[in-house]
């Protein structure tokens, strides 16, 4: 078998290897079902769960907006089968403080998600086509990881003031976003590392001049409007080749077209859950 179907496969066991230890974490911890008796919103679920509660929902389209609330976990049944749709207003995704969002498609706000507590998660997710911006966070970056934030008519994500000493934005494609790809101010320090950031009508990375102690490292740079020049030392920049992101969202990369500028390891870029 070829070495690169072999690592790939690895990396998104990696990442679904996360993912089920979070599930496994959520089973234990007591459970709200979303339907259930009496509950056919996500939001008459959150009403009812507490600290520490998990709310999985099943397969479905649910146009509401909600909050999740502290110390709360929303699952979805099946990775991006459950939508959350905005209804072309509003933020469709509002994070308490210690939440953590799974495997949901988030969709058709103005803004996807938004987050400006500490401890907050947003794994997995696909974060498209809402009016404005796919992600803002404000204060305290959450963890973003293996996500697929795109087509977003404002900046894939927006950040102020965000700050963390163990959340990163990792393992993430931000592309085709009608803005910048990831736009940072304020006194922001994190590290974004892994992630393909391509094809956005701006800029790939927008950091206003208080904003310079982010780090930046292994991104693949790609097909930006405008990009930084020279890309940043141990970033790259090289064609995703992505399979059908336009049609079915799908992200993955096809090495038989993807540029080789990084040798053997440029699949390790990007969301490692893909389609």
């Amino acid at each position: 078998m070829d070495k690169h179907m072999v690592n790939r496969g690895c990396r998104v066991l990696i990442a679904l290897t996360a993912c089920c230890l979070l599930w496994q974490s959520a089973v234990s911890a007591a459970s709200v079902q979303v339907p259930s008796m009496g509950i056919k919103t996500i939001s008459e679920a959150m009403m009812r769960s507490r600290v520490g509660d998990t709310v999985w929902v099943e397969n479905g389209i649910y146009h509401e907006r909600i909050l999740i609330a502290p110390g709360v976990t929303l699952m979805a049944r099946s990775m991006f089968e459950a939508v959350i749709d905005g209804g072309g207003r509003g933020t469709v995704v509002t994070m308490g403080k210690n939440t953590t969002i799974c495997g949901f498609q988030i969709r058709n706000g103005t803004i996807g998600v938004f987050s400006n507590g500490s401890g907050n998660q947003i794994l997995s997710c696909r974060i498209v086509r809402n009016w404005q911006t796919g992600v803002i966070a404000v204060r305290h970056l959450p963890k973003i990881e293996d996500n697929i934030i795109a087509f977003n008519r404002g900046s894939g994500f927006q950040g102020w003031d965000v700050r963390s000493t163990n959340a990163t934005i990792n393992h993430n494609s931000i592309a085709y976003n009608a803005n910048h790809g990831v736009a940072v101010g304020g006194s922001s320090e994190f590290i974004m590392e892994n992630n393909v950031v391509a094809f956005n009508e701006r800029f790939g990375l927008k950091n206003l001049a208080d904003a310079e102690r982010i780090q930046v490292s292994n991104n693949n740079f790609y097909g930006n409007l405008r990009s930084p020049r020279p890309i940043p030392d141990g970033n790259f920049s090289f064609n995703p080749a992505f399979t059908a992101p336009r049609t079915s969202l799908n992200f993955k990369s096809d090495p038989a077209q993807c540029c080789s500028a990084k040798g053997s390891d440029n699949e390790d870029l990007g969301s490692r859950i893909t389609y």
